[in-house]
């Protein structure tokens, strides 16, 4: 690892990060303060529980339910997706785009310092991201006006599962910005099958007609409602891990042996 690029790129992504986990933390904070005991068992006692976002019945169960189906199981995938996509392209291939890796490699910096350490800032952010989102409702259900019984545990799981997901998203955006030189190739790939799986799980979730498109997905492997449901979660979080490590690795590799137009 290279102290100098570390510092160097999260001085140039910070902003980027603060934005997407202040959006993020917000939508956290403002639905778990706007979450109402007493209205949801009116709604349970006229039959809401019907609803799979409100399933599990009881209250504690019903706002994580919200928080997994709502935030975690769709907005937060996506806005993390985003972040994704445009981070990992921005510490790769676009640097070799602009020619700027040239300036870098031309010191006495190598290639692995170089790309091992975008790899850890991309990875370190995400987990900061997620960190701040878990600290940040956490303080939002400490601060609850009404008295909830809450389970922390099935909360840090969320975070921990939206972190995995995004953490092998993530290894396959950096991949492609480790395989191509040209910023508009990278995100072709890099972009385009992230937003797919996006898509196929949102499809997948439809119609009976489109369940076969959630076996090619990734974003499958986090399934909020398992969580909160009292599912099995853990086997799917150690390939979402396994699958972002081996990534990771494969575009180190790459990078260190391909071609570069320097």
């Amino acid at each position: 690892m290279s102290k100098t690029i570390f510092k160097q790129t999260l001085k140039q992504n910070w902003k980027l990060w603060a934005i997407f986990t202040f959006i993020l933390s917000g939508i956290v904070v403002m639905v778990t303060l706007a979450f109402d005991p007493s209205a949801m068992q009116q709604m349970q006692e006229m039959g809401a529980e019907g609803d799979g976002r409100f399933s599990g019945g009881g209250i504690s169960i019903s706002l994580l339910s919200i928080l997994g189906g709502v935030i975690y199981g769709t907005l937060g995938v996506l806005l993390s997706v985003i972040y994704v996509i445009i981070t990992a392209n921005s510490l790769i291939a676009s640097q070799v785009d602009r020619g700027s890796m040239a300036y870098t490699l031309s010191t006495p910096i190598t290639r692995a310092k170089v790309v091992c350490t975008q790899a850890l800032y991309l990875i370190s952010a995400l987990f900061a991201m997620f960190t701040a989102v878990t600290i940040a409702g956490l303080a939002a259900v400490a601060t609850h006006g009404t008295a909830i019984n809450f389970a922390i545990p099935d909360f840090v799981n969320l975070n921990l599962g939206i972190f995995l997901l995004a953490f092998a998203t993530a290894s396959i955006s950096f991949l492609f910005s480790c395989v191509f030189n040209l910023s508009s190739k990278s995100l072709a790939l890099g972009a385009g099958i992230p937003i797919a799986f996006f898509v196929f799980e949102i499809m997948a979730g439809t119609s009976a007609d489109f369940e076969f498109l959630k076996y090619f997905s990734l974003n499958t492997l986090f399934d909020p409602s398992a969580i909160t449901g009292g599912g099995s979660f853990l086997p799917q979080f150690i390939v979402l891990a396994f699958i972002g490590a081996m990534l990771y690795l494969l575009g180190i590799k790459i990078f260190k042996e391909k071609d570069l137009p320097l």
